[in-house]
């Protein structure tokens, strides 16, 4: 049984972020991409990647605050 690779994506609800998380899917990756204000801009991702038949999640994370990395390791599990 194949297993799909998983990518992380920091910044993937807009600009070089956005592009590699789609660039990640087309080549069938499985894909979590991480926003800190845009979720709407995160959900249309997904939607992106999840057209291209991988599955993706966006999660909010704010890499300036260290102590909301505890929650979004829960989330990631």
């Amino acid at each position: 049984m194949k297993k799909n690779k998983l990518a992380l994506v920091t910044g993937g609800s807009r600009g070089l972020g956005k592009e590699m998380a789609l660039r990640l899917a087309e080549h069938g990756h499985d894909v979590i991409l991480t926003y800190h204000t845009q979720k709407d801009a995160g959900d249309e991702v997904v939607k992106h990647i999840e057209s291209l038949g991988q599955k993706a999640a966006a999660l909010s994370l704010d890499t300036s605050n260290v102590s909301s990395l505890t929650e979004f390791v829960q989330q990631v599990q």
